[in-house]
């Protein structure tokens, strides 16, 4: 009878293990059988030594998610995040700002440790899943899984994460879970649970903020200031698109206004239609030297609509922006006539102040 027992508690178990291995297989189906999905992902995170937990939303679409080419769009609160055509860009619509990546090895690695590569459900299904047990939650059974992400050793004491997700009646996952262990004592959860899926076949149109007189800024330069006021302007050794030598030389006798700008950059369109305007001229006593370090002669030359001769232009050489410190655009310096840095300007609204102010002089 015991025999019996034992053997119908074993066909039975095996019943439910293979029920809820099932849940995860149907899991993956459900996700190899679309290309691309929308979600909402709403994350937690406890604060250290206290009993607060900060939390907040975050709206995704991921297109060709089961691609190494795959892209994605991300909102939250003032900050959305696009990644299209191999190409990052962060906009953050509070300090009207757009973010880029210099060097893509930066941006891979960004991409590879961002929390939706990570944390992601379209992601996280790929692991090596080891049935736990089921949970209800919100008033549904939940199959809950388990997964060692790692195990180090720091001094003398053994670290471990664990991954755990939770797979919902209709075959998704509703929450996520990083648990930290210090010899197995269990430190933080990180939560994230998952909702409002919507999948398709084919790419989910997303609709971006139009960001047309934003400042474009370089996350690699973040720390970087321009040069203050008072301070010796750096030595310099360029050619405008003429052919005309520049340097240093030409500030002498001259105020000149050394203004950084680039192509991609809004706000550097703003200050650009200001110059080419009929009704702006320049004044005699100033100097505009306009560069462009960042782009090629032949984008500047497309940007200018091959107007290029009312300026003095000097593109493609990102060793003035490095000199002049120069962290995005457009960043504008006055240098006196005698190479004295006298005025900063930063962003297109002081920049223009600037000019109708010297035009009414």
């Amino acid at each position: 009878m015991n025999k019996y027992l034992m053997s119908l508690v074993l066909f039975l178990f095996s019943i439910l293990l293979f029920a809820n291995q099932n849940r995860l297989q149907k899991a993956k189906q459900k996700i190899d059988s679309f290309s691309s999905v929308e979600y909402i992902t709403t994350a937690y995170y406890p604060v250290p030594e206290t009993d607060e937990i900060n939390s907040f939303k975050t709206f995704y679409i991921v297109n060709n998610y089961k691609n190494k080419n795959f892209e994605f769009y991300s909102n939250s609160d003032n900050i959305q995040e696009i990644f299209q055509k191999d190409e990052y860009t962060k906009i953050d619509t509070e300090n009207e700002t757009i973010y880029k990546y210099e060097e893509k090895q930066n941006q891979n690695e960004m991409i590879h440790n961002s929390r939706l590569v990570q944390y992601g459900p379209t992601f996280l299904i790929n692991h090596n899943w080891k049935y736990e047990n089921d949970v209800v939650a919100n008033g549904k059974e939940q199959a809950h899984y388990s997964f060692i992400e790692s195990v180090n050793q720091y001094e003398g004491k053994t670290i471990k994460i664990e991954f755990h997700i939770y797979i919902s009646p209709n075959y998704t996952i509703s929450k996520f879970e990083r648990k930290s262990f210090v010899d197995n004592k269990l430190g933080q959860t990180v939560t994230f649970e998952f909702s409002e899926y919507k999948f398709a076949k084919k790419a989910i149109k997303f609709r971006t903020f139009l960001a047309e007189n934003y400042a474009l800024k370089y996350f690699e330069r973040n720390e970087i200031n321009p040069l203050q006021k008072g301070i010796k302007a750096p030595n310099f050794d360029a050619q405008d698109l003429n052919r005309n030598r520049l340097s240093e030389q030409n500030f002498i006798g001259n105020q000149t206004m050394l203004l950084f700008s680039s192509t991609d950059c809004g706000a550097s369109k703003v200050v650009f239609d200001f110059l080419i305007n009929q009704h702006f001229k320049l004044p005699n006593k100033l100097n505009l030297i306009n560069i462009y370090a960042s782009d090629t002669k032949e984008n500047v030359a497309k940007y200018f609509n091959n107007n290029l001769e009312k300026f003095q232009i000097i593109v493609n050489q990102k060793e003035l922006e490095n000199k002049y410190q120069i962290s995005g655009y457009p960043v504008m310096y006055l240098i006196d006539k005698n190479g004295i840095i006298i005025e900063t300007f930063d962003g297109y609204e002081q920049i223009i102040q600037f000019l109708k102010s010297e035009i009414k002089s």
